[in-house]
This record gives structure tokens, C-alpha cells and sequence, in this order.
């Protein structure tokens, strides 16, 4: 099993600092990511712009699972490693991906994962996938939700209208997710996700 490398906090400082200048990205909860430990950080997916911008807003470094048709090119293949990324069949329960996933978060590492498992092209929400219960059912690794909101339309965010928007929740604890057993353990990922959104978006429409 290959491990993903992971992008240094220099390069991850440098390209906060470049989306703030740029895309006016605002960064809140910061506090709320815990700073050692293995971590599965669950947020909504709207852009191909989503690991980056997240990962760059996580004060510490981070591993991602990254669609496997990203790795089909050969910038992807050289790069998005390098970000800590390592490959995942949407298709399929793919037991390579969940492995690596579960040995990093073993290693105490924070582990980005996108749930919905696609990006949505409205802004509200999909239903999660279930690999998300099983990850922190194997892993007994808390869960902190985070929302992104601006990354589906860039040309806007230069505008700041609006800028990209990044926030992190409460971290959900594992035994609040064990107490809660596997249909329920997605639904509190779900409805944790989406309880941040409220918070952040005008109107609160995430549902």
C-alpha cells in the first residue's frame, strides 16, 4: 500500500495566503480543527477546487481521497499525490482506498473526505455515501464537519461576490458516533455538515 505524501505547512500557508488575495477566501472555526491526532474532517462537495481550498485552510497537514479519474492524467498523477491525495473508485466499495484511508487516520493524520461522494451542482446537499459511517465506525476517529461555499463559481468569488467561504464545525466525538450505530452515525456526519452551512450561508438553505 502506497502512502500518500503530503503537502508541506509551508506550501500550505502559501497557498491560503494566495486564495485569500485572490479569491477573498474567509476561513472561520479554525480553532475547532484539533491540531494532532487522526481526524476524518467530512465537508459538502461543490467544485473540483474543494481539496485544495480546504486542505489549505486546515491548519495542519492533511490526506485526501480524491476521485480516481484525477489520476488518469499525467498532472494529476504527478501532483495530487504530492497534495496528499491517493485515489478512489466511486463505482465500487473500493477496499485499496478505505485501507489507506484507515491507515493514515492510524498514523494520526487529518483525513479529508467529501461524503456525497459527487459534487452538486445547486448547492444543497446530496445523501452521503456510507463509506464515510464505515471509515469512522473502523477508524474510531472523531469527525469535525466543514462547509465550503463560493469554489463553483471562481470568477465570482475575484469579485468577492462571493469570495470563497470556508468553516469548520464542532467535532463530533466517537463515542457519539459508536452510541449512535452505522444509519445513524451518516445521518449526524449529514446533519453536522449541514448545521454549518446553516451557519455560514445566508438563508441557510442546505437541505
Amino acid at each position: 500500500m502506497t502512502r500518500p505524501m503530503r503537502i508541506c505547512p509551508l506550501l500550505q500557508q502559501l497557498l491560503l495566503r494566495l486564495l485569500q488575495a485572490v479569491f477573498g477566501m474567509t476561513v472561520s472555526g479554525r480553532r475547532n480543527v484539533p491540531r494532532s491526532g487522526g481526524v476524518i474532517i467530512a465537508c459538502n462537495h461543490i467544485s473540483n477546487l474543494d481539496p485544495p481550498v480546504l486542505g489549505s485552510a486546515v491548519p495542519r497537514r492533511v490526506s485526501f481521497m480524491a476521485k480516481a479519474e484525477l489520476f488518469t492524467s499525467r498532472a494529476g498523477d504527478f501532483f495530487l499525490p504530492r497534495l496528499g491525495a491517493f485515489p478512489v473508485n466511486r463505482d465500487s466499495v473500493d477496499t485499496a482506498a478505505l485501507r489507506t484511508a484507515l491507515a493514515e487516520l492510524e498514523r494520526g493524520r487529518a483525513l479529508i473526505v467529501f461524503p456525497e461522494g459527487t459534487r452538486s451542482h445547486d448547492g444543497r446537499m446530496l445523501p452521503l455515501k456510507a463509506g464515510v459511517g464505515l471509515i469512522a465506525a473502523r477508524s474510531g476517529a472523531p469527525v469535525l464537519p466543514a462547509f465550503l461555499w463560493g469554489t463553483s463559481r471562481p470568477r465570482r468569488a475575484i469579485l468577492r461576490r462571493p469570495g470563497f467561504s470556508v468553516r469548520f464545525g464542532r467535532v463530533i466525538a466517537p463515542e457519539r458516533l459508536r452510541a449512535a450505530g452505522a444509519r445513524k452515525t451518516v445521518e449526524m456526519i449529514r446533519e453536522g455538515i449541514a448545521g454549518v452551512g446553516r451557519d455560514l450561508l445566508p438563508g441557510g438553505d442546505t437541505a
